[in-house]
Parts: C-alpha cells; sequence; structure tokens
C-alpha cells in the first residue's frame, strides 16, 4: 500500500480548494481485498499519514496522531448515503453518535465560510469516483475513539472519517472531518 500522491486530485484539492478543510488520502492497495480488515488497515495508514502533512483540518500545529487498533468500530455505509445532500443521518447504532455528519454535511456546512457548492462536490467526487464505477464502491464510517486526530472536532464542530474502496481502481480513498476553532 502506498499513497498515490502523484494523483491530479491532490493538485486540484491544493490550488482550488484550498479552503476546503476535509482531508483525502487516497492509497493503492496490492494486497488481497478483505473488506472491513482492509478498510481498518489503511484507516490506520491514512491518519500515520496526517502526521506527515503540515496542515490537517484547520489545523497548522496539530499533535502526532496515534491510533487505539482496540477502539476503532465500524459501519457499513451505502453509497446512496454517502453521495446523498443531506445534512445528517441519524440513528447510526452501537458506539456512534446519535446523529453523524454526513460527507455532504462536511463538505457543505464548515465552520469557516466558504464559496463551494454543490458543483464543486460533485466535480470532486466525479475525480475520486467515477460514476461508472460507483455502485461498486464499498464505503464504511468510522467511529471517533480511536485516535485523537478526532479530538478537535469533538470539541467544536463534528467528526467524521469515511474508507471508501474502489475495486475497478484498486483503490481506497479515506476522508476526515474535525476541526477546531
Amino acid at each position: 500500500m502506498r499513497e498515490l500522491i502523484e494523483d491530479n486530485i491532490y493538485t486540484i484539492l491544493a490550488n482550488e480548494y484550498n479552503e476546503l478543510l476535509l482531508d483525502y488520502v487516497l492509497l493503492s492497495f496490492n494486497d488481497e481485498y478483505c473488506g472491513q480488515e482492509s478498510h481498518k488497515k489503511v484507516v490506520i495508514e491514512a491518519i500515520l499519514i496526517f502526521n506527515t502533512r503540515k496542515r490537517v483540518g484547520n489545523s497548522l500545529e496539530h499533535p502526532y496522531f496515534y491510533v487505539d487498533e482496540n477502539k476503532m468500530c465500524c459501519v457499513k455505509y451505502s453509497v446512496e448515503d454517502f453521495f446523498c445532500n443531506s445534512e445528517l443521518w441519524g440513528s447510526i447504532t452501537s458506539s456512534f453518535s446519535e446523529s453523524y455528519m454526513t460527507y455532504w454535511g462536511a463538505f457543505s456546512d464548515q465552520p469557516y465560510p466558504t464559496t463551494y457548492s454543490k458543483e464543486d462536490f460533485y466535480r470532486i467526487n466525479d475525480l475520486l469516483f467515477p460514476i461508472q464505477f460507483r455502485n461498486e464502491l464499498e464505503i464504511y464510517i468510522w467511529n471517533d475513539e480511536f485516535s485523537n486526530y478526532f479530538d478537535d472536532g469533538k470539541d467544536w464542530w463534528g467528526t467524521a472519517l469515511w474508507s471508501v474502496y474502489d475495486k475497478q481502481m484498486n483503490r481506497f480513498v479515506i476522508i476526515g472531518a474535525s476541526l477546531s476553532d
């Protein structure tokens, strides 16, 4: 597994969406795919990659992020819910919050004003997840108890982390949200 730093989406996010405070990580995946266990591996790797970045969320001085694998928990997330443009997705059971942030909500309802629109959301997702493969994506949403990455968002705006496996492109996209004021 390796980060796909040469992927054009990183350039687009840095140049055209530099006020978007979501954290994206793209990873190739050459191991045998094992469902939730593969997702867990790439989420751990993504958190470690955040440690190499200057800016994570809206913080230029973030702490070293750790992962406690024993506290990791996820729920399978449907493609329809993932790309839906509603603000909240309620009633996730187990150790999840009663109302958990959606991907659209994390994109569109950031705590600082941006000019990004639904068209921007669609554009980024067309680049990340080609439409012809979307129905085959496997998506999990993760709890926010396994890493201090989520501390800022718990304190203020909210948290979310999705792992998305695209078997056609043999890659994962991890999207995290956790912001402080």
